[in-house]
């Protein structure tokens, strides 16, 4: 009896022993668990910050472009400009001239080539909008277009910029070979205007446009009077409706009849009023479209 007596409390002893040590290594066993579910998770958050850092990049970069366009745009909203075909030409119309100089932005946010500017926007694919630099130059940039942007949107600026890449295609060659007879009977060919800054209108008597810009034109021929410039008109008509048209029309070019061929077949003139400015050597510099955009390209040619 007395043997059982002293081998009960160490029994005792060692059962209480046991279980602390189960206790123990069962916190401890939970609290790895937990560690090690803890480093999961906080490695899935990891992987997952990665891209919410990108998301948040992007927007922040659309917004400053926004924001840069949103000082150049007086009257339009660039969130609705796509809104409807109403909306786009008022933009177009106020802010965009895809024949003008400008620095043409991919849809990345980085520069490109111009001629890939061009027929990236006849792929249909983007609208083009304006903003400024920091040097104040301004910029075109690539924008998708949306799904449920109004197809005529679509159909306009393929449109525009079929006809602007056929022009920026004539930037840098030569004019072709040339000998007009002006109606005063002056003539000019390659070795009367060598050494002179070449501006052609091309035009006809009863294009609307073509005739309502001659005020503006006639600015410029008295801008640069004293300059080594040639202000030369081509048009359609023949030369006795020409005199007597511009009997009732005050125009300073000196207007050249009956070039409805050079015009079409050899300039590849796709709208009327066009506009070519050519250097001194024969070289076509610009190709546009309309008196606005003639005289800031001029502008930046002479250097003011």
């Amino acid at each position: 009896m007395g043997g059982i007596k002293n081998i009960l409390p160490a029994l005792v002893s060692i059962i209480i022993g046991f279980a602390i040590s189960t206790l123990v290594l069962n916190m401890y066993l939970d609290k790895d668990t937990e560690n090690e579910n803890t480093q999961t998770v906080t490695t899935k958050i990891e992987k997952e910050v990665v891209p919410e850092k990108k998301e948040v990049i992007t927007p922040l970069k659309k917004e400053k472009t926004k924001k840069e366009t949103k000082n150049t745009t007086k009257s339009i909203n660039l969130k609705n400009i796509q809104e409807n075909y109403e909306n786009w030409k008022a933009y177009h119309k106020e802010n965009i001239d895809l024949m003008s100089t400008f620095i043409p932005i991919d849809n990345n946010g980085g520069i490109m080539d111009k001629g890939i500017f061009l027929i990236s926007l006849r792929t249909g694919a983007y609208i083009p909008v304006k903003s400024k630099n920091d040097q104040n130059k301004i910029q075109y940039t690539l924008t998708d277009i949306k799904d449920v942007s109004d197809e005529k949107i679509k159909k306009s600026i393929v449109s525009k910029a079929n006809v602007a890449y056929q022009y920026f295609k004539m930037e840098g060659k030569k004019l072709p070979r040339y000998n007009f007879v002006d109606l005063k009977g002056k003539t000019y060919n390659k070795a009367d205007t060598k050494g002179k800054l070449l501006v052609l209108k091309c035009w006809f008597i009863t294009c609307k446009v073509c005739v309502e810009e001659f005020p503006e034109l006639n600015a410029l021929v008295d801008k640069y009077k004293d300059k080594k410039i040639e202000f030369i008109s081509l048009a359609f008509d023949k030369k006795d409706e020409l005199i007597a048209f511009l009997e009732t029309k005050d125009f300073k070019y000196s207007t050249v009849p009956g070039q409805k061929k050079y015009m079409s077949k050899k300039l590849k003139v796709k709208q009327y009023p066009t506009h070519l400015i050519v250097d001194s050597n024969g070289v076509i510099i610009k190709m546009v479209n309309n008196v606005k955009t003639l005289t800031s390209e001029l502008k930046l040619i002479m250097g003011k």
